[in-house]
Formats: structure tokens, C-alpha cells, sequence
């Protein structure tokens, strides 16, 4: 059974360079030795390449995960910016509906009241869950109510068109 050397082994010359890592040949060997003012070490330009690869993969791993960390922190507060918008948005629907019961328009009032209800569980929602489980639930949504989720995003794009439409124009010219 034939053993992986290891590089600097000293068993002979041989036609390929042996990685010191992975214990297999890696490509023609150079022949030549060190100069005579490198030392004699395990330190060869081949390791030398690999610990400095080593560390920028580890700088890059460490860079990406502070990224998403910071991205991950952004959306949790964008998504409790959220939820306390559609919270006062649940407050003035209440409000509308305590107006038009007082002005003895129950059967609307109760409307508006289901309607405060079901936009303040939504937004109890939003600020109970993080935002990989917010992901997840709108998938298994849209696998099971396929026809719904693709009504849901096209009203959701004709209002984000009408919004990005009605907002200042470029130049500041007036319409």
C-alpha cells in the first residue's frame, strides 16, 4: 500500500510536489533546492501561500457574518417601525369605528372594529416574530394558496408603483 509523503520527507526525487495538507501530489516538482540563505524548514512558499489563504478566508467569513449580523439587526428594526406604524393604523380604524357608533352606525362600526382587530393581530404579529420566521410563513402560504400570493404581490406592486409615482420628481419640476 503506497503512503502519502509529506513535503520536505527527503524520500527521494520524485516528478510531483506532495501537499503537505492533503497528502496527494499537486504538479510537477521543481527540482531546485533552497538558496543557501532560506533556512532548511517546513515554512516552503507552499504553506506560506496556504496559511495567508487560511487567513483571508477567515477574514471574509468574519466579514460576512458581520454583514448579515448588521442586516439582520436592520430588518428587526425596520420590522418594529413597522409594526408600530400598522399598530396606529389599527388605533385610527378603532377610533373611526367608536365615531360611527356614536352616531348610531352600528353595523359599520362593527366592521371597522373586526377590521381594527384583524390589523392589530398583524401587527402583534410582525412584532412577536423574527424575520425568518415571517419568510417562512409567507412561503408555506404561497404553496398552499398559489393564486392568492401572486394577487397579493401584484396589489402590493401597483401600490408600491403608485407610491414611487406620486413621490417628488427628479429635478424638483412640479407637475
Amino acid at each position: 500500500m503506497t503512503m502519502p509523503r509529506d513535503v520536505g520527507a527527503g524520500s527521494g526525487p520524485s516528478q510531483f510536489d506532495t501537499d503537505a495538507a492533503s497528502g496527494f501530489e499537486t504538479g510537477p516538482a521543481t527540482g531546485t533546492a533552497p538558496s543557501s540563505g532560506e533556512p532548511m524548514t517546513g515554512g516552503t512558499t507552499r504553506t506560506k501561500i496556504k496559511d495567508v489563504k487560511d487567513q483571508v478566508v477567515d477574514q471574509a467569513k468574519s466579514s460576512f457574518r458581520d454583514a448579515r449580523e448588521s442586516a439582520s439587526s436592520s430588518l428587526n428594526n425596520s420590522r418594529g417601525q413597522a409594526a408600530d406604524r400598522i399598530g396606529s393604523i389599527a388605533e385610527a380604524v378603532r377610533g373611526t369605528g367608536d365615531r360611527l357608533r356614536s352616531d348610531n352606525q352600528t353595523g359599520i362600526a362593527d366592521l371597522t372594529d373586526s377590521l381594527a382587530d384583524s390589523v392589530e393581530r398583524f401587527s402583534s404579529y410582525l412584532r412577536d416574530r423574527d424575520f425568518n420566521d415571517i419568510r417562512q410563513d409567507v412561503e408555506t402560504f404561497a404553496r398552499r394558496q398559489p393564486a392568492v400570493a401572486i394577487g397579493v404581490a401584484l396589489a402590493v406592486g401597483l401600490v408600491a408603483a403608485r407610491f414611487i409615482k406620486s413621490g417628488p420628481q427628479a429635478g424638483g419640476g412640479v407637475r
